[in-house]
């Protein structure tokens, strides 16, 4: 296992290998890498999933100068900010060691070289290396040709169309991991330790830290299969639930062992806190009080998306699951349609909203169908939750005459930017519920959207453009 070094010995240890100590009153800029791993594909049109490296600066009089080559963005905010320069400030001749994002924002197909160039006065520059791509959609064409209707209905469609994938050995499920959840850097990518806008607590190194039986009483020992829809809840060993690679993980064995078979859920007094702020507690989400696991916001929508895509999946071996677990039995309804209580439903969908699909799961759903031989319909197209569980009579699909438009950062924090290929006349953001919230007249192919004043959610953004109506949904952090 790479255990991280405490923050300020690894930067020691770090820029110790980088460069030579400066020579008295030298001018010298000093970074955590020269490279950063490969941001691999992203969707063109959208970004990528974040990495970060440190910077510092001692005996500069000037500013420190941040320069990358596009499509990548920098930003000292994990998600929002994001642009091709930045300045950092000196103070009597230091610059702090200082934490900066990166992301890749591929507007077209294809293979992308870059760097983050660091300069000041006498100085000498430094480079970080960077890489990535744009790829094409890569659901095939005619996929889900069948999935037409809404509600049930679709839920059945998609059942129809991802049903009878290619099941599995469960030994085969430590390597498929290696191509499934790899981190940039090739690491273990455990979400229930990971922090992605922060250094994680530990790392796990494939195949060298996987567990072999023994281990794992406590945190960063070894990692192994995590059944994130336990098991027990479906009869246990029976495939093909046992190995479908959508709802298993690999994560760290204790984290694993502590959660138990206990639901997913919301908790405001922890019982234990794990290293990377997950916790497990009463839930006070809905209908349930026992013991819940609530994992980090970062990764609710995942977990969400994998649970229903298991009752989706599953839908007609669902009702005979009924009374193997106490805790299936808490979210659980056992019918072929809705499939969860109404609590889970409402709990998912918020999860599902807040922490939209990321880059980790277009990649990681491709790789399973490679390996299984069907997708994830919820991660291809995030819409369809809503369609089936929610209220449709605000959903919100892809209008093909909406002409080129671009709405980033989404997730935003704080603003929003616009960019259309027409004139833009009027916006209007909407909640889900169908109320507009507020509304702004425009002009020019651009516009600044403010959410400050609103609470983290889903948003419905009507854009009235002389070119038609673009309507798209913005997700507030």
């Amino acid at each position: 296992m790479r255990q991280p070094l405490s923050f300020s010995f690894a930067l020691l240890c770090s820029l110790a290998f980088f460069f030579f100590l400066p020579v008295s009153g030298q001018p010298v800029i000093n970074v955590s890498e020269h490279q950063l791993p490969d941001f691999r594909g992203v969707y063109a049109g959208n970004f990528s999933d974040v990495q970060f490296y440190y910077v510092s600066a001692e005996g500069v009089n000037a500013p420190l100068v941040l320069l990358t080559d596009d499509p990548f963005r920098i930003s000292l905010d994990c998600y929002e900010g994001f642009t091709d320069s930045l300045a950092l400030v000196t103070d009597d001749g230091e610059i702090p060691v200082t934490r900066v994002y990166v992301r890749l924002f591929p507007e077209t197909t294809g293979n992308f070289q870059g760097a983050v160039l660091h300069q000041s006065e006498d100085a000498v520059s430094v480079e970080i290396q960077l890489s990535g791509s744009g790829i094409a959609i890569t659901i095939p064409e005619g996929y889900y040709d069948g999935a037409t209707g809404a509600g049930s209905v679709l839920k059945s469609q998609l059942n129809a169309i991802i049903r009878n994938h290619d099941v599995q050995s469960y030994a085969s499920l430590w390597t498929h991991f290696t191509v499934t959840d790899a981190r940039f850097d090739g690491y273990v990518w455990d979400m229930y330790s990971d922090i992605p806008c922060d250094d994680p607590p530990y790392i796990y190194t494939f195949y060298e830290d996987q567990d072999t039986g023994t281990g794992g009483a406590g945190e960063g020992d070894v990692y192994n299969r995590e059944h994130s829809m336990p098991r027990s809840w479906f009869g246990g060993a029976v495939n093909p639930m046992n190995t479908d690679l959508y709802h298993i993980f690999p994560v760290d064995k204790y984290v694993n062992a502590v959660r138990d078979n206990y639901p997913f859920g919301e908790v405001d007094s922890p019982q234990h806190t794990f290293m990377n702020g997950a916790v497990l507690g009463p839930s006070v989400a809905g209908g349930y009080t026992g013991l819940a696991y609530e994992p980090i916001d970062a990764y609710k929508g995942d977990l969400a998306r994998a649970f229903l895509y298991m009752v989706t999946r599953y839908e007609n071996k669902l009702p005979g699951w009924e009374n193997e677990s106490e805790y299936g039995d808490a979210m659980f309804d056992y019918e072929s349609y809705t499939g969860f209580q109404p609590w889970v439903i409402d709990m998912f969908i918020e999860w599902h909203e807040n922490d939209p699909v990321s880059q980790k799961e277009i990649l990681r759903n491709q790789a399973v169908y490679e390996i299984q031989g069907n997708r994830n319909p919820f991660v291809d197209h995030p819409e369809w939750v809503e369609k089936i569980w929610g209220d449709t009579t605000v959903h919100v699909m892809p209008n093909p005459e909406q002409g080129s438009h671009r709405i980033y950062p989404n997730p935003a924090k704080d603003l929003v930017q616009i960019e259309t290929d027409s004139e833009i006349l009027n916006v209007g953001v909407f909640a889900v519920n169908g109320a507009l919230i507020k509304s702004a007249e425009r002009s020019g192919n651009s516009a600044s959207l403010c959410l400050r004043v609103l609470p983290p959610g889903v948003y419905l953004v009507y854009i009235n453009t002389t070119g038609g109506v673009i309507r798209e949904k913005v997700f507030k952090k």
